[in-house]
């Protein structure tokens, strides 16, 4: 297994589930001011411009000091707040800046996915992803120059660019997690897994090939009882429920295309009838692929 076809399984992933980064707001502060974006039920995440400030969290002891460069992303929408001094006053969003003091610049926003908040790489991941900017190295350091030039200026297309470099920062953050967790679960701990991970490729390399439980166990070099804990273990599904439900992902994302019929799409996955692609569809999304393009439409 290369590298590269490691990388094909992320790139696979956060094409099915259809990434895309909205950036709300890119504030200058400085004195006693505190914000926060919770209770939107969506991944939250910001990055640090310039200046510093401090991460507040429950879970969190006492608060993480943040510095230009940094990253901080809430995968499952955990209530944060960022505050300039280490101190918060009250429990509210935002607080009007008072007093004098250095100036700190954000680039604040949330993570969607197409598939919804309920998905199994966000389930892969814990309440908070810190990517500080020495960790980050050049990527997230060049990445993070074009954010804040853009933030500066409200040049046509402003929010478009920020938008598409945002899409970056949560790749660089999901890489550097799956590179360094310690103690890896669900999704991320059978990447992390080369028998798995063999497998992983594979299933989304051919979606639509007849996948038989026991060509995946000798993928992993496993025997079929062996690997099916493994996986089911790991992933928190069976494989052949991981397979039809990263099938039904691809195929909301391709009826974005008017001109590809449900017959059509359920040929290209590996269905042999129109009614069994129809019955898998509602059943992973809970509504039949008519209602998928109407949405769509909407």
């Amino acid at each position: 297994m290369t590298e590269r076809s490691d990388e094909d399984v992320l790139s696979g992933l956060l094409g099915a589930y259809q990434l895309s980064a909205e950036v709300i707001d890119t504030p200058r502060l400085c004195g006693q001011w505190q914000l926060g974006t919770s209770g939107e039920k969506r991944a939250a995440f910001h990055w640090v411009g310039e200046g510093s400030g401090f991460l507040h969290m429950k879970s969190l002891g006492e608060p993480v000091p943040l510095g230009a460069g940094d990253l901080v992303v809430f995968p499952h929408d955990a209530w944060h707040m960022i505050s300039g001094d280490g101190k918060l006053r009250g429990t509210g969003d935002r607080e009007v800046m008072e007093g004098d003091g250095p100036v700190t610049s954000l680039v604040c926003g949330y993570f969607d996915f197409m598939s919804g908040s309920k998905n199994v790489l966000l389930d892969a991941l814990p309440d908070l992803l810190l990517l500080k900017a020495a960790d980050g190295g050049a990527p997230l350091r060049k990445l993070g120059e074009l954010l804040l030039g853009e933030a500066r200026q409200h040049a046509i297309g402003r929010q478009a660019v920020l938008d598409r470099l945002s899409d970056a920062l949560f790749v660089l953050v999901l890489r550097h997690h799956i590179a360094n967790v310690e103690d890896p679960r669900g999704l991320i701990a059978a990447l992390a897994d080369p028998r798995l991970r063999r497998v992983l490729s594979a299933l989304h390399r051919e979606p639509a090939r007849d996948w038989q439980l026991d060509d995946m166990a000798r993928l992993a070099l496993m025997s079929r009882t062996a690997f099916a804990q493994r996986f089911a273990g790991m992933v928190g599904q069976s494989p052949v429920q991981y397979l039809v439900r990263h099938r039904m992902m691809l195929a909301r994302l391709w009826l974005r295309d008017e001109l590809s019929s449900v017959k059509d799409l359920a040929g290209r996955l590996g269905y042999e009838t129109e009614a069994a692609f129809r019955r898998a569809f509602k059943r992973v999304h809970g509504f039949g692929p008519g209602e998928a393009r109407r949405q769509r439409r909407g």
